[in-house]
């Protein structure tokens, strides 16, 4: 609705300026508000053609800066001006590259919330009846694996299994659209840009402009580390999916001009201490206490409806175990190095381990933090800000080597 309103009435509510060096949008009818974007302040240019926009013969133009940005639609013979037109070498991405990508960037919250909102639009448009099938179905699925599970003789409440069901029905779900997402990747560098272009129904592109990257991420999950592959961002937008550590190395080289060789030698490293293990698990250790305790407890009071929680609170153990012990793996990875104008930093984000590339003219601002118990252990967390209001922190590493490393 939102592109047919601007394809009919693009001469009253929309004027536009594209030229070489300048972007210049502006929307309403009384109220005017015009957005004008230099393009050397220009980070990301994303263009997105969804299968209701191709039968439209239409596509979505979204500029971003690290302030802001606007967006805009054009048809789908419209160039724009200040894009260059490249038909250089192109790296194409394996399917089974796609697919690993796709499953390392799928999570299981933001699947549950997605396919909440799919259920809901479901129900809006197709009636509630929809719905209904939908979550029998559900309930049928949930149903099976309880009596498959008890004729194993291992007992599980039907609202257990019925969660599990869900959340396993969203996250495949969202893993199909983003393999979809994934398919036919290639990228690019040309013009200044790196350009990377996949999808399959719903087409998307990306223009990154070189001179402007504050930031270029590995992220890590406990699969890619057994795999020793992982997927590279750069402006939450994926760079390339799951790669070795050289083939990574060497696509950060020549597309973003970073001399990441050196941030790989052990001299100029710092990591976290054996010591700082219960500093880094000291959460999901808090939990595994918790859940023990009460799982002991139930064994002496017999509660109503003991075996749900008792089985809850066998699930909330395990996944608290699971938390401990991916949180002591991360730790023995993370570090910190700086060399040759450029930071590497190696941390931790919830269950994932992400490794920050970042020029050090990108990084403006440091800041070490302390705490009552990290003054008498000699610990420190350094705080790297970069452009955009994006910062990325390193916990529970020795103060001193820090402060000569970054403040010196």
């Amino acid at each position: 609705m939102e592109f047919l309103l601007y394809y009919i009435l693009r001469r009253i509510f929309v004027r536009m300026e594209l030229t070489p060096d300048r972007i210049v949008v502006t929307k309403g009818l009384l109220f005017r508000r015009r957005c004008e974007i230099p393009l050397s302040a220009v980070t990301k240019i994303e263009i997105r053609r969804t299968p209701v926009l191709r039968l439209l013969r239409g596509k979505r133009v979204e500029v971003s800066t690290l302030c802001g940005g606007t967006f805009f639609y054009l048809r789908a013979w419209e160039s724009l001006p200040f894009l260059p037109e490249y038909s250089g070498a192109t790296v194409r991405a394996g399917a089974l590259q796609c697919i690993a990508g796709a499953f390392v960037d799928t999570r299981a919250l933001s699947g549950v919330v997605t396919f909440g909102l799919f259920l809901n639009r479901i129900g809006g448009v197709f009636g509630s009846e929809s719905f209904s099938r939908i979550m029998s179905a559900m309930v049928g699925a949930a149903e099976g694996i309880t009596q498959l599970l008890s004729a194993l003789h291992i007992g599980v409440p039907r609202l257990t299994a019925l969660a599990a069901v869900f959340v396993g029905t969203a996250w495949l779900f969202v893993f199909l659209r983003k393999a979809l997402g994934m398919l036919r990747f290639r990228l690019s560098c040309g013009g200044g840009y790196i350009t990377i272009q996949r999808g399959v129904f719903t087409l998307y592109e990306y223009r990154l402009v070189r001179h402007n990257l504050t930031a270029c991420l590995r992220c890590d999950t406990l699969t890619t580390l057994l795999l020793r592959s992982a997927p590279l961002y750069c402006h939450d937008v994926i760079l390339f999916p799951p790669v070795r550590q050289r083939t990574a190395e060497r696509l950060l080289s020549k597309l973003c001009r970073l001399p990441v060789n050196r941030l790989n030698s052990r001299t100029n490293r710092v990591i976290p201490p054996f010591s700082a293990l219960f500093g880094h698990c000291a959460v999901p250790l808090a939990w595994l206490g918790g859940f023990a305790a009460a799982l002991l407890l139930t064994f002496i009071v017999k509660p109503v409806a003991a075996d749900l929680i008792q089985s809850m609170l066998w699930s909330g153990a395990a996944i608290s175990l699971w938390f401990t012990v991916t949180y002591g793996i991360y730790m023995r990875l993370s570090g910190a190095s700086r060399a040759g104008g450029v930071t590497g930093l190696s941390f931790r984000r919830g269950a994932r381990l992400y490794t920050a590339v970042i020029p050090d003219e990108k990084a403006p601002l440091y800041i070490l933090g302390r705490n009552l118990f990290q003054k008498f252990s000699g610990m420190c967390d350094i705080t790297l800000a970069v452009a955009g209001r994006k910062r990325f922190k390193l916990r529970n590493v020795p103060h001193r080597a820090i402060e000569q490393m970054f403040l010196r």
